[in-house]
C-alpha cells in the first residue's frame, strides 16, 4: 500500500471546466489559506485566458489573483496551466515569455503543458526555452479514442515525452474517455515507457468513470492524483477529492491531505454556488 499525493484543481480547471471562469478575484482569496493547510503536494493556480475573462468580463486585473493570491499560499507549490503558446489566439511568443517571466517572479515555477496532437519534437523548444527562464514543465500525454490511438502508439509517446526530461508527464483523459477496462492495459504500456520520468493522472468526469479510473491507476502504481473540492468538481471537472480520498483510505492505501481542512473549503465554495 502507498501513500497518495494529489494536485488540487479547483480554482483553475474546476473554476473554467464548470462556472466558465465565472468566480470572481474576491471569491477566491478568502479561502485561499485554508486551501493551503490541506497538504496539497502542488495547486493549478493560473491560467492565460483569465486575462481576457477577467478583464472583459468581471472588469477585475488578473494581476490582483496572481499578486494578492500567490502570498496565501506558503505550503503549496503553485502551477501555472500553459506554456509559450495560447491554444487558438495568435499572441506573440515574446509576450508568452514575458508572461511566464513575471509569474515566475511570483514563486510560481511549475507548468503543466500540451501539444494538442502530442507531438514532442515540436514541444521540445517550448520545453527548453520554458526550462531557461526557470521554469519546470509537466508535459501532457493526452488520451483520446480512435484506430490510431494504440498501444504503440502510446509507446511511442510516452518514450518521446520522456526523452525531453521533462519535470513529470502527466496522462491526461482531457474528454472523459477512459474507461477502467482500458486503464488497465494501457498505464503499465505508459508507465513502462515512460522509464524514470515521473507520471501524474488528470483526467475529467464528462462520462462518470474517471473515479474508477483513478482507483485503477492506484493499483498499478501511480501516486499522483489530480483532484478537485467540490461543488468545483466532477461534472465536467476532476473527481472530488473526498470521495477519492476515501476510497483509497477504504482500499488500504494513505491519501496525503486534510480533508477536515478541505470542508469549510467546500461549504464556502457551495456558499459561492448559492
Amino acid at each position: 500500500m502507498s501513500e497518495i499525493h494529489f494536485v488540487d484543481t479547483t480554482l483553475r480547471d474546476g473554476n473554467l471546466s464548470l462556472w466558465a471562469l465565472n468566480m470572481p478575484i474576491g471569491a477566491m482569496l478568502p479561502v485561499a489559506e485554508q486551501m493551503d493547510k490541506a497538504g496539497f503536494e502542488s495547486m493549478e493556480f493560473f491560467v492565460g485566458v483569465m486575462f481576457r475573462k477577467y478583464v472583459h468580463e468581471h472588469k477585475e486585473n488578473p494581476w490582483d489573483w496572481i499578486r494578492l493570491g500567490s502570498r496565501k499560499f506558503t505550503r503549496t507549490r503553485l502551477r501555472y496551466t500553459g506554456g509559450m503558446h495560447s491554444g487558438f489566439e495568435k499572441t506573440p511568443s515574446c509576450i508568452l515569455k514575458l508572461l511566464a517571466e513575471r509569474l515566475i517572479s511570483y514563486g510560481i515555477t511549475l507548468t503543466r503543458a500540451s501539444n494538442c496532437w502530442n507531438d514532442y519534437e515540436s514541444f521540445k523548444p517550448e520545453l527548453d526555452e520554458l526550462t531557461a527562464i526557470g521554469m519546470e514543465t509537466v508535459a501532457n500525454l493526452i488520451y483520446t479514442v480512435s484506430p490510431r490511438h494504440t498501444d504503440e502508439y502510446f509507446a511511442q509517446k510516452a518514450r518521446e515525452a520522456a526523452a525531453m526530461k521533462p519535470y513529470r508527464i502527466c496522462f491526461k483523459d482531457v474528454g472523459g474517455l477512459l474507461t477502467p477496462e482500458r486503464a488497465r492495459t494501457l498505464i503499465p504500456i505508459i508507465q513502462k515507457n515512460a522509464g524514470v520520468t515521473p507520471l501524474e493522472f488528470h483526467a475529467h468526469c464528462n462520462s462518470g468513470q474517471a473515479p474508477l479510473c483513478y482507483l485503477e491507476a492506484v493499483k498499478l502504481g501511480l501516486h499522483t492524483l489530480h483532484t478537485g473540492v467540490p461543488p468545483l468538481a466532477n461534472g465536467s471537472g476532476q473527481p472530488s477529492i473526498f470521495n477519492i480520498a476515501q476510497n483509497l483510505r477504504a482500499l488500504g492505501h494513505t491519501p496525503c491531505v486534510d480533508e477536515k481542512a478541505l470542508e469549510p473549503v467546500r461549504d464556502h465554495f457551495m456558499a459561492v454556488l448559492g
